[in-house]
């Protein structure tokens, strides 16, 4: 099967095609939200920027926020588990919601906030999915408060064919795709939206001055990746050496020392 050069699910790629169409964020939104499409008024996207003007800066979030009908939402994607992404979900959550009460204004007035995690790894033990999580008292399950609203869509999860009437799946198919393979699958859509970001798809997969933007982009990433591994191997070398100094300033021998060395290696 041939490869997608332009991936959806790459952030960089991901965050262009759902920024620079508003039609097409919508209608992703609603069928997230299960809300009609035209419910969506008044919708306000931020942090448009795709790059960081110099790349070998520190990396902005790809990510994308949108504020619509008292709602205020954060769209990501991950492709890789770093390791405690739910916590990293809810701290993303608690800044969108605290950030979201200006000064003066009342706790009424506060928006819902939601958090909308496409993930390319397995978080749960669940077969399912889409995770979706609110909050609520363990025995009587009485909702506290409807303003805190946290998805988490799985798309190593997703059946290997989807019904195109089954909006959501064709959305996360597409997100997910990684062969033209699938995007030919994908065709045949009766959603003007969906049909119109496959297009779109097509096209950026078509475009060569893009494509040479994200081999760039992802060329830093990686001396980024390359540089913080050798400042935490660095660090480590240097803790390693102040901790033989101080066992040697204790009078340990070599053999013991080595012990030491080895057991602390070991529980790493």
């Amino acid at each position: 099967m041939l490869k997608l050069p332009v991936k959806p699910k790459i952030d960089l790629a991901f965050k262009k095609i759902f920024s620079e169409n508003e039609q097409i964020l919508k209608a992703l939104i609603a069928v997230i939200l299960n809300i009609p499409i035209e419910s969506i008024k008044n919708m306000q996207l931020g942090n448009t920027e795709i790059l960081p003007q110099n790349l070998d800066s520190n990396f902005c979030r790809l990510d994308l926020k949108v504020t619509m009908d008292n709602r205020i939402i954060d769209i990501e994607i991950q492709l890789s588990n770093q390791g405690n992404f739910q916590n990293r979900a809810l701290y993303y959550w608690s800044k969108l919601f605290s950030g979201s009460l200006d000064k003066g204004s009342r706790f009424r007035e506060l928006p819902e906030a939601i958090v909308i995690s496409f993930i390319d790894f397995d978080l749960f033990s669940c077969s399912s999915y889409h995770s979706h999580f609110v909050l609520k008292e363990v025995t009587r399950n009485e909702l506290l408060t409807d303003k805190l609203s946290i998805h988490f869509f799985e798309l190593n999860k997703l059946p290997r064919e989807v019904d195109k009437n089954n909006q959501l799946e064709s959305w996360l198919k597409l997100i997910g795709a990684e062969t033209y393979e699938e995007l030919l699958d994908l065709e045949g859509s009766e959603f003007s939206e969906f049909k119109e970001a496959l297009t779109y798809v097509k096209n950026l997969n078509s475009d060569d001055k893009f494509k040479a933007r994200l081999d760039m982009y992802e060329d830093a990433l990686l001396n980024e990746r390359s540089a913080l591994s050798y400042a935490e191997d660095k660090g480590m070398e240097i803790e390693r050496d102040r901790m033989i100094n101080s066992m040697k300033k204790s009078g340990l021998d070599e053999a013991t020392i080595r012990k030491v060395l080895d057991f602390r290696e070991e529980g790493n």
